[in-house]
């Protein structure tokens, strides 16, 4: 079978146009098919040579990539050329051998063509290419964000930064961390990462130090330097000196890793950084005399790159937040079971950061199965276990416990007293939007009487047969008329838990999961064209075609 698929693939390769094998295509010991070619540069009598190698796996992918790969590490120079010569490509799928086979080499001739002959460079930034290194059997990684300071060419200093969740990096275990802030060499706070307070705040704080080059540690523009003699024309001789005064204050330390920051620039507004594991007592530094002055400098040491991430805001929802109209208002939720925990994490995955919640319920084990919670967190109250979820979604959201005892007497308990509707009022005009899922009835005709920015609630019917989200000011007798006299709420059907509890709608996860998801993104396509009213509206489910309809009042 393997002489038959060799002498195919051979075969292929022969016939194709402006191609040429170099060296007949042969099996390696891992099965791998491997050889030699050479293609012709279009419009000019040019050849360029690339090794072949063809994994068991084509015309399918390996894993997540190529299982084909064309390579010359004469082409470093060029653009979408990884460490090992191989050119970056990315074709599609296909499952007939013979074409994959021509796709691919038309892939590869238009590398030739944009990055070879035409030397193009793209407009977006590629990070500097690396293969991150264990220290001591262990992998290391750190994120951040941007901060409001500019960093000086050869500014160097302490950076403080917090352990987050270990890991698996494939075989290895990796130690998290994300960094707080930044220092100088005499320990002053110049500058802070913008994460959230719970973020702030988190506890196993560790000192590790910095240096801001301003320029990339790379090679043909591309490629990180990997020895640290290499980046030694990038500092200067106080990072030396500083560097020795850290190895000489933590000689308790020895043997314990320390990450040493390099910072450099990739546009005109924003800098990266990334990350060495020095080992402390084994610094790579040496001093020696020149010209009758000492100097510092690094030896001729492989660099153990670790892992770092920019987790900024515009990174982190960079793949799909909400309109700004939603992400960057002040958010109460109030209730926050079923329909109100699922918008909550909705509004966090989706680029919200600031989220009140309010609720008077105890988080109980059934709970769990249709809410966005955790079972591990036991009985607890609702409002602190999803708090704990929204920090553990996204490092930019600030949440707020609203006090049940006193919404429920500003709300209900005060009414009628003099003055106590202005009041309320002007507390919760504190917020943009206000959305409530509490499904009570008494809440919305009193929030119903306010003038607030923006109020919405969404409840749904039993067995999530419909959803229903009113978004216009005094909406209580449209909301109580839908109920009642519009939809067929069947209520004999529903659930009755063990024990004197309040009966509660049937429906799971994914019936009403299903409902919000919709509804949130209808609301945010209409908020995000000013040239659309958002009216209230009734989502309807059909088992039969199963399908939703949208009608709006």
């Amino acid at each position: 079978m393997t002489d038959k698929r060799l002498h195919t693939i051979q075969q292929i390769f022969s016939e194709l146009s402006g191609v040429s094998i170099e060296t007949p295509l042969s099996s390696d010991l891992e099965f791998n098919i491997v050889g030699k070619i050479k293609v012709q540069v279009e419009t000019t009598d040019e050849y360029l040579l690339f090794d072949v190698k063809i994994y068991p796996e084509y015309p399918l992918k390996r894993m997540d990539v190529e299982s084909i790969t064309f390579s010359n590490t004469d082409y470093l120079a060029y653009g979408h050329v990884m460490g090992d010569g191989s050119i970056c490509r990315h074709t599609s799928h296909q499952i007939d051998l013979k074409k994959k086979i021509e796709v691919d080499i038309n892939s590869l001739k238009r590398w030739i063509w944009r990055y070879y002959l035409n030397k193009d460079n793209d407009d977006h930034y590629e990070h500097l290419i690396l293969q991150p290194k264990e220290f001591k059997d262990f992998h290391f990684s750190f994120l951040f964000t941007e901060v409001d300071y500019v960093f000086s060419k050869h500014q160097f200093g302490f950076f403080e930064y917090s352990k987050i969740n270990n890991g698996l990096y494939y075989e290895k275990i990796i130690f998290n961390h994300v960094i707080q802030e930044f220092r100088d060499s005499s320990s002053k706070l110049i500058a802070q990462c913008n994460w959230s307070s719970a973020i702030k705040q988190l506890p196993n704080k560790d000192i590790g130090i910095y240096v801001f080059l301003e320029n990339p540690p790379a090679i043909n523009g591309k490629f990180i330097i990997t020895n640290w003699e290499d980046i030694e024309y990038l500092v200067n001789q106080d990072v030396f000196t500083f560097l020795h005064s850290v190895q000489k204050n933590n000689l308790k330390l020895n043997g314990k890793p320390i990450p040493f920051l390099i910072g450099y620039k990739i546009s005109d507004t924003e800098i990266h950084w990334q990350v060495a594991i020095l080992d402390i007592g084994k610094f790579p530094i040496e001093s020696y005399k020149e010209d009758r002055v000492w100097r510092g400098g690094f030896i001729n040491e492989t660099i153990t790159w670790g892992i770092t991430r920019n987790c900024s805001y515009n990174y982190f929802f960079g793949r799909g937040k909400l309109t700004e109209k939603i992400t960057k208002s002040k958010i109460l939720i109030v209730g926050i079971g079923a329909i109100g925990s699922m918008v909550a994490t909705t509004l966090t995955r989706c680029g919200c950061t600031s989220i009140d919640v309010v609720d008077y319920d105890i988080k109980e084990p059934e709970n769990v199965c249709r809410s966005e919670y955790s079972f591990l967190s036991g009985i607890c109250n609702k409002v602190d276990d999803l708090s704990n979820q929204l920090f553990s979604i996204s490092p930019f959201v600030e949440v707020g416990i609203i006090d049940v005892r006193m919404f429920h007497v500003d709300t209900k308990v005060a009414q009628g007293l003099t003055n106590t509707t202005n009041d309320l009022q002007r507390r919760l005009l504190h917020y943009d939007i206000i959305i409530d899922c509490s499904t009570d009835n008494d809440l919305l005709y009193i929030l119903g009487k306010l003038e607030l920015k923006r109020l919405i609630t969404l409840s749904i019917t039993n067995n999530a047969k419909e959803l229903v989200c009113s978004v216009e000011p005094n909406s209580y007798n449209w909301v109580m008329n839908q109920y009642e006299n519009v939809l067929e709420n069947e209520l004999e059907d529903i659930h009755n838990p063990t024990g004197c509890w309040s009966p509660t709608f049937k429906a799971s996860y994914n019936d009403i999961n299903t409902l919000v998801q919709f509804a949130i993104k209808h609301i945010n396509i209409k908020l995000s064209n000013d040239n659309k009213l958002l009216r209230n509206f009734v989502l309807k489910t059909n088992d039969d075609v199963f399908s939703i309809k949208l009608d709006e009042f």
